[in-house]
């Protein structure tokens, strides 16, 4: 199949990106989970100006992460999950994570960047790896809600 471009791409202003859709209801993910990652991140001395990459299938999970991690500063970037080799590894190197959390199903994507990569940022897997899963990891912190004093100050 071939595609060819005659001009440049310019963006779509009807385009409305499409929304986290979860199985059921009682997938969303819980506010415990959310203050889980979010202590994590505080644990790891992750705030404001940091980085964290997702390579991972739509899942409720992924918005635990976004919302724990996003409420103490950190960055959320999902990865294009279409993206295999250079053009993945020019993304990583753009994004600079200092950790990133890939899906355990999407190893074979990971290897892909093997050696194409300048950034080496700590990989966390997400379900089926045997060590460094971050889905573990988390339940070794409080699921309480955060006080407003654990949480670091925001830069101006």
């Amino acid at each position: 199949m071939h595609f060819a471009l005659d001009h440049r791409a310019e963006p779509d202003p009807a385009f409305v990106p499409p929304s986290l859709r979860l199985a059921e209801p009682s997938d969303a993910p819980s506010g415990e989970r959310r203050n889980r990652y979010a202590r994590w991140a505080l644990h790891e001395r992750l705030g404001e100006g940091d980085v964290v990459a997702l390579l991972m299938r739509n899942q409720p999970d992924v918005l635990a992460i976004w919302q724990g991690l996003g409420s103490v500063g950190v960055t959320v970037m999902p990865l294009d999950l279409t993206l295999r080799g250079t053009a993945l590894a020019r993304n990583l190197d753009a994004i600079g994570p200092r950790h990133l959390f890939v899906d355990a199903g999407l190893a074979e994507t990971l290897c892909s960047v093997q050696g194409l990569v300048s950034v080496q940022p700590l990989v966390w897997w997400h379900g089926g790896a045997d060590f460094a899963r971050i889905d573990l990891e988390i339940a070794e912190y409080d699921d309480a809600p955060l006080a407003p004093q654990a949480l670091p100050a925001r830069r101006a």
